[in-house]
């Protein structure tokens, strides 16, 4: 068979279908055909239609397999979502701050308190440290102190928190992966875990406030963050802090689900950056109770624990911005060693700092925007604060 179709003559075996109005018409042209290698074509034009058909029940076969996938996954999303806020309550939460703060102090203390709590509704987190600590160290022995005592607990260990995961941003050990697009991937392994950390950084010719709202509208996480398929929120703590739960779907390994508390804080005057930091609570017994958060012990999803996820923006000026975001994740794969998840670690910073970036550009055109002007008020707020800080 293989001598006869090198064959020049056989070679030149040409077979053209063409269907002209309601005639099909078979044209078969050849300079010398014998029988064997018509019946040669005739077989391979069999085959491949067999193989058209096998393909084309495979793919419709496929396709119900699908449907009835997204069938069970909306029925399970409507089963397996906690008790949630209503979106009056969320946003009356996050509205504006009142003045509520700036009143006459009857002493020291109540005036260092409520210039703490002002600052702090202003999202000011530095500031209102140094007010609480100022009246721990002044006042803590007072009995007028006791009074207060939970809340500036609560202020110093929320500030020392944020210090000691923000120094990882500038910390040692860190290993260049690559720069693509003008975004620069790093990572390295902490001693004693089985987690990689991840490090992104860029500029982009974008005003910061819309770069904030990407990361502020919970709901369309699952746009930017890969394997992501849902986010809602739980509860909005205050204007700048929201306890939410994100739904992972990997390839080839069970789902995966991230209980986790965002805070967001005005640095401006400080380091001249807008800081948000997140990290897991569903361990947290002590603040799930105090907060009111109900989270059930077991889910049906493997959970995730996030020790720290730090995304930082600093202005440079009206229409442009850095982005610094840092995270390490602990997804409860066993047996996977870590060059394997530091490898899907840096593409999945590479893809999403890129939807960033590329989400943040087109703006008004993105699926962002109705939510934005959904809550205009709260972001024309956070355009005053950089309108003041930048001086335009």
């Amino acid at each position: 068979m293989n001598t006869m179709m090198n064959n020049p003559e056989v070679q030149e075996f040409m077979f053209r279908i063409a269907d002209e109005e309601t005639n099909q018409i078979q044209e078969v042209r050849s300079l010398s055909i014998n029988y064997k290698a018509s019946r040669i074509g005739r077989e391979f034009i069999i085959q491949r239609e067999e193989q058209l058909q096998q393909k084309q029940a495979e793919t419709q076969m496929l396709t119900q397999n699908i449907d009835i996938c997204e069938d069970q996954q909306i029925q399970f999303y409507e089963n397996n979502i906690y008790p949630l806020q209503s979106k009056e309550e969320q946003s009356l939460i996050q509205s504006p701050p009142s003045k509520k703060y700036i009143e006459i102090a009857q002493d020291e203390l109540s005036e260092l308190i409520n210039r703490s709590k002002y600052e702090f509704d202003q999202t000011r987190i530095d500031q209102a440290y140094q007010y609480a600590k100022l009246a721990q160290d002044k006042f803590k022995s007072d009995i007028n102190y006791l009074p207060h005592a939970e809340y500036v607990d609560q202020i110093i260990l929320q500030y020392n928190y944020m210090i000691e995961n923000v120094k990882e941003l500038d910390s040692d050990g860190w290993i260049f992966d690559g720069l693509s697009n003008g975004i620069s991937v790093k990572y390295k392994f902490p001693e004693n875990t089985s987690t990689a950390s991840m490090l992104m950084e860029t500029k982009i010719p974008v005003n910061a406030i819309r770069v904030l709202a990407l990361v502020n509208e919970m709901n369309l996480n699952y746009l930017w963050v890969p394997f992501c398929k849902r986010t809602y929120v739980n509860k909005v703590l205050n204007r700048a802090c929201k306890v939410c739960t994100s739904e992972m779907y990997f390839p080839l390994i069970p789902d995966r689900e991230c209980v986790f508390v965002g805070e967001g804080y005005d640095r401006l005057q400080v380091n001249g950056t807008i800081t948000l930091l997140s990290r897991s609570v569903d361990q947290d017994k002590e603040f799930l109770e105090k907060n009111g958060i109900f989270i059930p012990e077991k889910s049906k999803f493997v959970r995730m624990y996030i020790k720290y996820y730090i995304f930082e923006i600093t202005p440079i000026d009206k229409d442009s911005c850095s982005i610094r975001a840092c995270t390490n994740v602990n997804p409860k794969i066993s047996m996977v060693p870590n060059s394997v998840l530091a490898y899907v670690g840096r593409k999945f910073a590479h893809i999403l700092i890129q939807k960033i970036v590329n989400f943040a550009k087109t703006f008004e055109k993105s699926p962002f925007y109705p939510y934005y002007l959904e809550h205009v008020e709260f972001y024309n707020w956070l355009e005053e604060k950089l309108k003041h800080h930048l001086e335009y």
